[in-house]
Parts: structure tokens; sequence; C-alpha cells
């Protein structure tokens, strides 16, 4: 089923008294929860007059409603049920639309319609007009969501206040948002929000079994995973990393695309510590208008062709075997970034790109993860890539030092008297390569068993009966510091024993496995950690002392992991020249 993206550009003037402008795309496909979303979206903002939205409406004119007239009808009722005033009780009396004019439509017709990236990309290209006429800085912020959405009171102010939290001008807030339902609650008590780290394959990288993180007080470093249900980032990012027009027919594939577009070019992606945006997934799932994309102008070969440009650019089986031509598309307009290679997001992730295994030792990345430098462009973040407008070849040539691209026979003295050619892959040895395989296939099983435990789960439910269950425990009372921060481990004897089998034949663990902490080498119940501060780094081997001796075995049993840490780190030693606020 295909959700409609939303776009929100949020442009920050610290000196007008830290207000802000937001530019806001957004694209539908005859949703009629649009009007809703926008209704909302002005009436529980801050600053709503500081609020721009660009439409791609995708839809029959002649048979679906129009999404901004629905929204003046709604406002003009909201208006008169309340007597007018703000934007919260419908606008001033003799406004007949509040925040008309701060709507802009882009129309096409859904015949036309060829899938989420390609609609997507149509709103990028909006956005890089936008950004051209000086109507968007790249310090903006920018927000994409979907179309049938919901907002806690002032939720502008708040995710940029969240996005501050993670002291990282590369920062993208991503993550699966919450149902509706959850709107003004505190899930499980313990302020639960979903966090994803974990993929499978189809035809594509599809993210999958989306673990819960609980208690985290500021967004948490994932390893390299988005999601299209919620993007928060500064515009820059946005700008240098456009969602792909070039891929008709895609929906696996397209958000790990863009994650790893993203974290090349330097971005990182955090789980968000807070819900502030909610979705409406009854609302819209129950809807088969929504998926209309389906019918549009795309053939099975345009689908085939998205498949291999997908596959081309991560080095996935099924891409372009001719290395030049893969090299040409990976330095493209909507190829890999060039601060961080390909080979460190696979190390990074854990996910083996190129045998199509959701992982590569055995371990996943849902916990404490090291976070991976880079040298920042010379012309500092704000620098947006410049590349020909009909060939999608880069301007920006010949690359600098700094660049994972750099060839210092190409781009330094002479450069432009050599061909720019893909460099020779070393042929790995037969009898090490099935052994490597042999492992992967042990590992890639005992991985897979966890995340369809995972995805097979209600995990609300299960984390809603354990909460209950330990707060007994307790006397019904939780002391202020584990209140603060609490890590469970449930089934932790069943856990430790497949662990150590798996460790016996040489699979690595993540995390490693608790030693010594009781006779019997397996740790039972939980642990309580008081919070942990003034961290500098990722990662178990930053953590302190005391707190490295209970470390968190990875939950292979009957429940669902569930992360609460401070391990996010400041980010002080990176060697990325960034500047807050940039």
């Amino acid at each position: 089923n295909f959700h409609e993206a939303i776009g929100i550009q949020t442009q920050l003037k610290p000196a007008l008294n830290n207000d802000y402008l937001l530019h806001h795309p957004l694209k539908i496909d005859s949703d009629p929860l649009c009007p809703r979303t926008l209704k909302y979206l002005f009436t529980k903002a801050k600053r709503p007059f500081s609020i721009r939205v660009r439409i791609l409406q995708q839809n029959i004119p002649s048979e679906d409603k129009d999404c901004l007239e629905e929204y003046c009808n709604m406002m003009a009722q909201l208006r008169s049920e309340t007597g007018g005033g703000d934007t919260s009780k419908g606008g001033p009396a003799g406004d007949d639309c509040p925040h008309r004019n701060q709507v802009f439509i882009h129309q096409v017709h859904a015949t036309e319609a060829a899938g989420p990236t390609f609609a997507r990309g149509l709103i990028g290209k909006d956005m890089h007009e936008a950004y051209v006429k000086n109507e968007i800085s790249p310090q903006d912020f920018c927000m994409s969501t979907d179309s049938h959405m919901d907002f806690e009171p002032e939720w502008d102010q708040s995710m940029v206040d969240m996005w501050d939290l993670t002291e990282n001008e590369y920062a993208v807030l991503s993550t699966y948002v919450a149902n509706i339902d959850q709107l003004g609650k505190n899930l499980n008590g313990v302020n639960e929000v979903p966090h994803l780290c974990m993929v499978t394959f189809t035809s594509q990288v599809r993210t999958h079994a989306t673990k819960c993180a609980r208690n985290l007080p500021k967004p948490k470093l994932t390893n390299a995973i988005w999601g299209a249900g919620l993007s928060f980032s500064k515009c820059h990012a946005e700008l240098k990393v456009p969602v792909d027009p070039h891929t008709p027919g895609i929906f696996d594939g397209e958000e790990f695309n863009r994650a790893a577009r993203f974290w090349t070019y330097g971005y990182d992606i955090y789980t968000p510590h807070r819900v502030y945006v909610l979705h409406d997934y009854p609302g819209s799932q129950h809807n088969p208008v929504t998926s209309s994309w389906g019918h549009g102008t795309f053939s099975a070969m345009d689908v085939k062709n998205s498949y291999w440009r997908l596959n081309t650019l991560l080095d996935m089986p099924g891409g372009e075997s001719d290395q030049d031509i893969a090299m040409q598309l990976k330095q493209s307009k909507y190829g890999l970034g060039d601060r961080r290679t390909l080979d460190q997001l696979i190390q990074f992730s854990g996910i083996d790109l190129r045998h199509k295994k959701v992982t590569i030792d055995g371990k996943n990345r849902c916990g404490n993860i090291q976070w991976v430098p880079f040298t920042e462009h010379p012309k500092g973040v704000n620098f947006i890539p410049k590349f020909n407008e009909t060939t999608e070849e880069p301007l920006d040539v010949p690359y600098d030092k700094t660049s994972v691209w750099y060839d210092p026979h190409i781009d330094g003295v002479g450069a432009g008297l050599v061909s720019r050619r893909a460099p020779l892959k070393d042929e790995e040895d037969s009898e090490e390569a099935s052994a490597r395989i042999a492992k992967e296939e042990e590992a890639h099983a005992e991985h897979k068993k966890e995340a369809e435990m995972l995805a097979g789960g209600n995990i609300h439910e299960e984390h809603a009966a354990l909460a209950a269950a330990l707060l007994a425990e307790d006397g019904g009372q939780l002391s202020q510091h584990e209140s603060e921060h609490r890590e469970i481990i449930s089934n932790a004897a069943a856990s430790v024993v497949i662990a150590e089998k798996m460790e016996n034949n040489e699979v690595k663990q993540f995390p490693p496995l608790l030693r010594g902490v009781m006779d019997s080498g397996i740790p039972k119940g939980r642990f309580h950690l008081s919070p942990i501060k003034y961290m500098s780094k990722h990662g178990v081997e930053h953590l302190p002392v005391q707190v490295q001796i209970v470390v968190v075995v990875m939950i292979l049993g009957i429940c669902p992991a569930v992360i609460g840490t401070a391990g996010i780190g400041s980010h002080k030693k990176r060697t990325a020249k960034s500047k807050k606020r940039g």
C-alpha cells in the first residue's frame, strides 16, 4: 500500500527572535485525509503563519476533491463553531480561508502517476527550483511525512528543539511514527518510540521488524536506516539528496536507497526520542484509492530498469556489470555522496548488500554504535553540488582531495588528460569465498529467526504487559533514577545459551556476552542503570566501567529487544568541521 509523501521545510531566522519560515511540499494521491492533515498542520503549529506548503496533487480532478478547497471548507466550519480568532479557531472572520496564500498546488493527473519515488522526485525538483529562486535556504528545516497525519500541539517548535539535541548539523531524524491513537500519550509510561535498525530482502532492501526504544534522553544514532514515514533535517540534506525520480513502480528499495545516499554524503540518521508527529494507519490503509498509483503510466520494463538502477548503486546482484558505467551512475546527480564510501556503509549498517544478506556477521546494529567520521566538503555544509541538467553528470570536477572519488591521476596535475575509470576489484579466493558464504548463511538463519519473531508479535501489548509486571514487582513505584533510565533483560538465560553457542561457532555477538555477573555465568531478571552523562563517543567500549559489566545482551528469546540508552555522543571529536546552525 502506498503512503503519500509530505515534505516540510522550516526556515529558521535566529536574528528575528528565533522565528522561522516553513515551506511544505506535499504529495498526495486522491487522499481524502489530506485536507485534515493541512488543518492539523496549521492549527497545531506554534507559528502557523511561518508555514508554506507546496502540494503535488495526483488525482482525477473531475472525480476527486481538491485538497486545498476541502481544507478551506474545514477551516470555515471550525470558524463558525468557535467564533473565529486565531488559527486554532479557524482564523479571523474576515479571512475566508486562513493560510490559503501559503499553499501552492502542482497538479498531476492520476493516470500519469508512476509510484512514490517518481512523485517524491517531482517534489524534489520543485524544491530545487524554489532554492534557485532563493525561496528555500540550506539552513531552513525540511520535514517529510505521509499525507494522513496528526500532530502534537506546537509540533513545529518541538521538532526543531529535538533536532538541536543531536548537536549534529548533519542529523536526520527518521522513523516509522506511532499511530494517531497515541496522540498525547506517553506509551507504556516509558516514552516508548519506534526504532528502525533491521532490514529484509525482497526484490530490494526493505526496512523490517521495527524495534522499540524507551526513555531515551535524546535522539539515538541508528545504523543508517531511514524511513519515509518521518524525516526531519536541515534543508541542505534534502537539496543534496533528492529522491531519484528515475525509478518508476518502486516501493521496496526506496528507503534504503536514500539512506545510503544520505549517509555517504555525511548525514547521520537518528531515532527521535519523543513522538510529535503521528500517522493515521487505519484511515489510510482502509482506503484503496491511496494506492491507485499502481495503475499509472509505467511498464514491466520500467520496473526492471528501476531495479537495475537501485542494484547498481548499492553493488547488489542484478546491477550493472560494467564498472565504468556503474561508477558513472554512482557519481551522478542521484548517485552516492563522496564523503563516506559504500564499503564503510556496509560495515556500519551491518548489511551485506553485495550478497543480499541481512547481516555481515550474525549481529544486528540496534544497540550502541560508533559514529563514523568524515571530512566535510571544503565549501561547507551549505554547499549544494551542481550537475548537468541533461546528463546528470557532476559539474564540480575535478574532485578535491577530501572526496572519496578523488583520483590523483585524474583530479591532480594534468586533470582531464586521463579518463576516469572505476578501480578494479581484487578477486576473492574460491575456498575463502565458500567459507565466508557458509558462515554468512548460518548467521543469516539465526538473524532471520529473531526478525520473524519480532515482526510477528504485538510489540505494544507485550511491552505493556512486561512494564506492568516489573512495576508490580517493584511494589508499584520506581525510584527516581530507575524511572529515568532502565534496561530490561527478559528470558536472559535462554538468550545467553544461544549466544554462547553462536560464539563458539565463531559468530561474533552484539552486544558482547555478559561475563562474571553471577557464579553460574547466566544473568537473571533485569538490570537498572543510572543515567549516563558526559559521553563523548558511541559504543560499548566508551561506557563507564560500572556500566560495561552489565551491558545488555541481544535478545533472541520470546520478547523483542527494548533499548533505552543515552549512548548518543556529542560528536565533539568529529573530523567534519561542521558548525551549529551552519
